[in-house]
């Protein structure tokens, strides 16, 4: 048996033949040169490296590793019958099931409901501020904060203030997470409901005690109050903070706001309420941008002591 043998011209030129293409489609020396070029594929030139901008794609990118938390924001209006609602945009809507903080006002909870029968998954831990007597209120009210345990260890969660009261509702969590910016040694989250019927003089004086005093004691946290404030404005009370919610949330009433001493720390989405709830809810992007990034580079001058001459000064 013989072997037969083919070189590489005769291999193009069978393959040239094979494709049935008309003449007119075949290459013209005539052609011009940017026409007669070399096909060497896509990576032949260098083409700049591409990435999808926006802030939703950057927080994709890094979901639990954003420099702030991602925080989706409802008043729920009873949060026991809307757990079916809360189950299925966790585990079907990617931004929903990825965000860091789940922060909720008006649950309807009460000390009697323990904190597992509301836990929508096994990777979420729940701090709650349930209705107490002291509130004088029979039924409502009540927040609740849902954390994902991936962005923040159950074991490094503080509760720092349960305040239940006629005019002010308060829990106030500090978070030490598995990634913070060189800039902040920890997060405290503010979770707010004032009844529209509560005194907001009082509330404010309250949410002013309770920010100040986060600022002086915890100087390096980043510093955060999410929650229902009905007609109250926390810029009245703590004038260097920035308000981030810009849109109505129920009707044509922004009740709903989030407040961070940062400009341009977030940017709120509206998203569609939980069950027959009237408050929209809102779904708070973090914008900040890190220190690192945007800081310049700082030349230091270090002294260095040699060898002979601090043997010299140590004689």
């Amino acid at each position: 048996m013989t072997r037969i043998s083919y070189s590489r011209d005769a291999l193009f030129s069978l393959n040239l033949h094979s494709t049935h293409l008309k003449p007119s489609l075949t290459q013209d020396p005539r052609w011009p040169t940017e026409i007669l070029r070399e096909n060497k594929g896509r990576d032949a030139r260098k083409r700049p490296r591409r990435k999808r901008a926006g802030i939703r794609n950057r927080l994709r990118a890094r979901a639990h590793q954003a420099p702030l938390p991602s925080i989706p924001l409802a008043n729920v209006q009873s949060l026991d019958n809307k757990l079916d609602n809360l189950w299925a945009r966790i585990s079907f809507q990617r931004d929903i099931g990825d965000c860091n903080l789940l922060c909720f006002a008006k649950s309807w909870l009460n000390p009697a409901v323990p904190s597992h029968a509301i836990q929508p998954a096994e990777f979420f831990s729940v701090h709650c501020m349930d209705r107490m007597a002291d509130s004088g209120k029979s039924r409502g009210s009540g927040v609740c904060v849902m954390v994902k345990n991936s962005w923040c260890n159950n074991a490094n969660v503080v509760t720092l203030t349960r305040s239940c009261s006629p005019n002010l509702e308060l829990l106030a969590l500090k978070f030490r997470p598995f990634y913070l910016p060189r800039e902040f040694t920890s997060v405290i989250v503010n979770t707010v409901y004032i009844p529209p019927q509560a005194n907001t003089d009082t509330a404010l004086c309250e949410l002013h005690e309770a920010f100040t005093h986060f600022q002086a004691q915890y100087r390096d946290a980043a510093l955060i109050g999410v929650g229902d404030f009905n007609s109250a404005n926390l810029k009245c009370a703590v004038p260097n903070l920035y308000q981030h919610v810009t849109f109505p949330t129920r009707g044509n009433r922004t009740l709903d706001h989030c407040y961070t001493p940062y400009k341009d720390s977030y940017k709120a989405l509206a998203h569609p309420p939980f069950g027959k709830s009237d408050h929209a809810t809102i779904f708070l992007l973090p914008k900040y941008k890190q220190r690192l990034k945007w800081e310049a580079p700082v030349q230091r001058e270090v002294a260095r002591w040699i060898g002979g001459c601090s043997a010299g000064h140590s004689g």
